[in-house]
């Protein structure tokens, strides 16, 4: 099976992504397919032996969409950004040319209407009207004045230019302005909005329906009235305006829609723009500089100071600090040395370095995250799934309803008023288009999910950003986790009147012949405090005991209490010193020296497994959250607790194997309780799988191998507070848009189907509305304000309006959804201050 997260161009709404998957879900060799509009991206399982890429492309295409295949992907940041600017400008140059037809017809009627001019249907009666006098007062009345002053002034120009053809004063025939409108509204009807009617056609061929339906019905029925009743039956009042109109305001609004859904996608876009342009790396003895793709596994790459690393890598040379910030969200530069990892697309603050070549291309930890956050991006909610349904059904259903308001209009209500039906079918038909439903959840998803990759928060979809809010009991698994994973040494106490310094130099080197984890702890502390240590000779391990050997021809051992008493040393001095280490969890050894014939203590060792820098602020914010707290470890209980009461921990499930954590998680859900589980991703795999949700903590360049549906890069676990955060915010923004969308829709359809005028008119006789309702008239006496909502009480809503009102609605959804892009979590902040 092939598995693709594809680019896909041309989708207008929610029902375009379902057509999508309706028609290619249903070919053979087709596993899966999930199409997110807000995205514009289609998640494909396949195989391609039945079906290749070529198909799934043509089937595609043949609905009017454009699948960008790997094929066909710019390579770089800006190739992208330069084909999304050239279909936004294709979009512009749509909605200058419909403004520019458009706008002397809108301007027309909406200040006729507006201030209640007369209506001038001919020619030579325009350019012959005398310059009017100021008769009212108010605003309408200077507003009626100014309108009839623009006319006059628009009409002598073309009065005097006219003049050099005709007689103006007494024209030999007659030109009805309709004409005008007709021809200016003609190249907006069929050639501006011709994907209109080509997405329309398609989808009706595969028995669906989509919002170029509605837009296509509702306009051409403008269209097509007006120019028959113009023509054949000498209407007094044509719709040019109306079609004219509502075709501009919707693609205005697509046009902005485009806008803000790029910049809704501009994590993506960030993240591509962070890697390297090229490389230095050594070759034949020179260093030489190659374009970044041309780097190869083992290739050895030189970076100096302010550089970026080009790719991931094992430094083998040098010591530095990193900025990570850009691809983990660590704040504070990492220090690196030799035999540590470096990240490509991060930049080296110091020293010069040369680091061997691990992962080049498409296996870089960037690459890995950018997979991740495209794919997460092209996911589901489950939310959506619900509203995606709801819009398939939605479209036909407005048509249905359409019709039936027409008929109620047209032989019950207004008998034989062709106009006032037809006005109040194509406002509904324009007004329930389902952009705002549609955006509503994968815009804030798309904004969130780019806004968590900033942290270096990576969640593997719109499932996992909907759960993580709701989960009430967080599950950690204590070693790799909690702590760091390997035993430092905690405490170093010199006995006997032994010179501190020289008590770890002896301890150390002796131990470099051991092979044991503990060993190594106390190795390290020697190294980080002395430097290089001095051989060790005669070394022998004493099993279950410790070890014994010779440094700078001394006799020392290392080992546990029973040792010493097998040496003959008696450790009742310091005993009250070692229970007290040992009931803090800790391992403890003491260093001995012979002296003569007789071994004599020379320090007191404590090691443990410490905790992870910030665990104790993060389980605190935690708790502040009123979220249960469980530790799962494998150690006895008495270790297990103490390391508990350290971090604040109240829960503790210890002597867990492995393969039992999976159990343990079931256990907790039979308890009631939505359960997190944060692991390193590896061990805990199927503790993971199992948990409501599971939270992998990474490291470094391993994040491809995680599982978990979050995966935290900078294994910081303050970011399981953030990533809980952020999915709070982010799901209250989906709430938010669909409050919206569905509210517009609920509210605007009756309004636009002229039912309101039931309860705010008084019905004269069967067929007519006539004076306001009582309760209406007592809004006149409110002001200004008062006499507006009188107003449009009185009134139905015009289609232009409707269209308008449309596009207004998918771009407050949008607009809503990008001000996650300033969300920084509570937790965040906390983290900024600190550092």
């Amino acid at each position: 099976m092939t598995k693709l997260v594809l680019k896909v161009k041309g989708m207008h709404c929610a029902s375009c992504s379902i057509l999508i998957d309706k028609l290619i879900g249903k070919q053979a060799g087709v596993q899966s397919i999930k199409t997110s509009y807000g995205a514009e991206k289609t998640a494909i399982e396949f195989d391609e032996v039945k079906i290749p890429l070529t198909k799934i492309d043509e089937l595609i295409n043949q609905l009017g969409y454009d699948l960008i295949r790997p094929d066909e992907q710019g390579s770089t940041a800006a190739e992208e950004e330069k084909k999304e600017a050239k279909q936004i400008e294709e979009s512009r140059r749509r909605v200058k040319a419909a403004f520019l037809l458009a706008f002397p017809i809108i301007l027309y009627y909406m200040l006729i209407h507006m201030f209640n001019v007369t209506h001038v249907h001919e020619l030579f009666d325009f350019l012959n009207q005398r310059a009017p006098l100021l008769t009212g007062s108010g605003f309408f009345g200077y507003g009626s004045y100014a309108t009839s002053y623009f006319f006059w002034i628009i009409a002598q120009p073309l009065k005097f230019l006219t003049g050099f053809l005709v007689d103006v004063s007494n024209p030999p025939f007659r030109i009805d302005l309709n004409y005008f409108y007709w021809a200016l509204s003609t190249p907006i009807q069929f050639i501006i909005a011709w994907p209109f009617y080509r997405n329309s056609f398609t989808a009706i061929r595969v028995g669906s329906a989509n919002m170029d339906v509605l837009v296509a019905l509702g306009t051409s029925a403008a269209y097509f009235y007006s120019m028959i009743g113009f023509l054949f039956f000498n209407i007094d009042h044509p719709f040019w305006e109306s079609s004219a109109a509502l075709l501009f305001f919707i693609l205005l609004g697509r046009y902005f829609e485009a806008v803000a859904k790029g910049r809704a996608s501009q994590a993506i876009k960030e993240l591509l723009k962070l890697e390297a342009k090229e490389a230095h790396i050594m070759r034949d003895g020179a260093e030489v500089t190659v374009p970044l793709d041309q780097l190869k596994k083992d290739d050895i790459i030189v970076v100096r100071p302010g550089e970026k690393i080009p790719v991931d890598g094992l430094i083998i040379e040098g010591k530095t600090h990193i900025d990570e910030k850009v691809v983990t969200g660590e704040s504070m530069p990492v220090g690196k040395g030799v035999g540590e990892e470096v990240i490509g697309a991060t930049i080296n603050q110091e020293g010069l370095i040369k680091f061997k070549a691990t992962k080049v291309g498409k296996e870089t930890l960037l690459y890995q995250i950018i997979q991740m956050v495209e794919e997460a991006q092209a996911s589901r909610a489950p939310i959506q799934n619900l509203v995606d349904k709801i819009s398939e059904y939605f479209v036909p259903a407005v048509v249905v309803f359409a019709v039936i308001v027409f008929s109620t209009w047209y032989f019950f209500l207004i008998p034989d008023d062709l106009r006032s039906a037809l006005t109040k079918m194509i406002a509904v038909l324009v007004i329930s288009c389902p952009c705002a439903m549609g955006l509503a959840t994968p815009t804030a998803l798309i904004v969130g999910i780019g806004r968590a990759a900033k942290f270096g928060i990576i969640l593997k979809g719109g499932e996992a950003l909907e759960k993580a809010y709701r989960i009430t009991a967080v599950a950690l698994d204590k070693t790799g986790t909690l702590t760091i994973g390997k035993p430092v040494v905690t405490d170093f106490m010199a006995l006997g009147g032994m010179d501190e310094r020289e008590a770890l130099l002896l301890s150390a080197s002796v131990e470099q012949g051991s092979e044991h984890p503990l060993a190594r702890a106390v190795i390290e502390k020697g190294k980080e405090k002395l430097g290089s240590l001095p051989e060790v000779k005669d070394f022998e391990a004493v099993s279950g005991y410790g070890v014994k050997g010779s440094v700078n021809g001394i006799e020392i051992g290392v080992g546990n209490s029973a040792f010493m008493e097998k040496l003959g040393i008696s450790i009742e001095e310091w005993r009250h010193k070692f229970e007290e280490l040992q009931g803090q969890a800790k391992t403890t050894v003491f260093a001995v020296k012979k002296d003569g014939d007789r071994w004599r203590a020379m320090a007191l060792i404590a090691m443990a497994d410490t905790l992870k820098p910030f665990a104790k602020e993060a389980i605190a914010e935690l708790k502040k959250m009123k979220k249960e707290i469980i530790m799962i470890t494998g150690d006895n209980p008495k270790t297990a607790h103490a390391i508990a009461r350290e971090i604040g921990i109240d829960r503790v499930l210890a002597e867990v194997k492995p393969q039992e954590k999976a159990d343990v998680i079931k256990k907790l859900q039979a308890e009631g309780k939505s359960v997190a589980m944060v692991g390193d991703g590896i061990n805990d795999s199927p503790a993971l799988a199992q948990a409501d949700i599971g939270i992998a903590v990474g490291s470094g360049t391993d994040v491809a191998v995680q599982t978990g549906e979050i995966i935290l890069v900078k294994d910081d676990l303050r970011d399981v507070v953030t990533s809980i955060q952020l999915s709070g915010k982010t799901i209250k923004k989906v709430w938010q848009n669909l409050f919206w969308a569905f509210f517009y829709n609920v509210l605007a359809i009756p309004v636009a189907a002229g039912f309101h005028l039931f309860f705010t008119t008084q019905i004269l006789t069967s067929h007519i509305f006539g004076r306001p309702a009582e309760w209406t008239l007592g809004l006149q006496k409110l002001g200004g304000l008062g006499k507006a909502l009188f107003n449009l009480s009185q009134s139905t809503l015009r289609p232009e309006i409707a269209g308008f009102a449309m596009a207004f609605s998918s771009v407050s959804v949008v607009t809503n959804s990008l001000l996650l892009r300033r969300y920084v979590p509570p937790m965040e902040k906390v983290i900024e201050a600190k550092s």
